[in-house]
């Protein structure tokens, strides 16, 4: 692995870091603004590793989350910026096309953003266990991000061990 390979991986790492944290945190505001970190981090990554769907769709999560965090604001919690988000990720699923594949990170984005706009924790992880990661993680293996990988395996146990913490109760929206 060459250096810029190492430092694109790394940078990977620090956003997994991020996300799997980001589970164990019983307050919904938190839970978006660390997603929105992470995907700093992921943008990055996916665009030293040339993976253009991933990096255009992480780039996407940050807006995503800023908006999630001024939830209680009309302008956030409208159906059309909801509708407008998921645009967003279709149009960016299409102008990055390179195969079927290409098209989990999009449709991981589409679940995700729906389950996030509901607010509810235990929603929020469900999708995160039954779609958002298994998509991400097909994806991440057939572009090769390490980082991504082990980003979606520690976010599924992540998952599992909020449900065994907390159960249903993740505190308020």
């Amino acid at each position: 692995m060459s250096p810029f390979e190492i430092f694109a991986q790394a940078l990977g790492f620090v956003g997994a870091a991020i996300y799997v944290f980001s589970f164990q945190i019983r307050n919904v505001k938190k839970l978006f603004l660390m997603q929105a970190l992470g995907a700093v981090f992921f943008t990055v990554h996916f665009l030293l590793l040339g993976a253009h769907t991933g990096a255009l769709q992480n780039s996407l999560s940050i807006l995503r989350g800023i908006i999630l965090l001024f939830r209680d604001r009309k302008w956030a919690k409208s159906r059309f910026t909801l509708a407008g988000l998921i645009i967003l990720f279709i149009l960016s699923g299409i102008v990055t096309y390179s195969g079927p594949l290409g098209l989990l990170p999009m449709v991981a984005m589409i679940v995700s953003t729906l389950a996030m706009w509901t607010g509810d924790g235990f929603k929020i992880r469900v999708t995160q266990l039954a779609a958002t990661s298994p998509c991400w993680l097909i994806y991440n293996i057939s572009v090769m991000s390490v980082s991504g990988i082990l980003t979606e395996s520690f976010n599924i146990i992540s998952v599992i061990v909020s449900f065994i913490r907390y159960g249903k109760n993740y505190g308020g929206r």
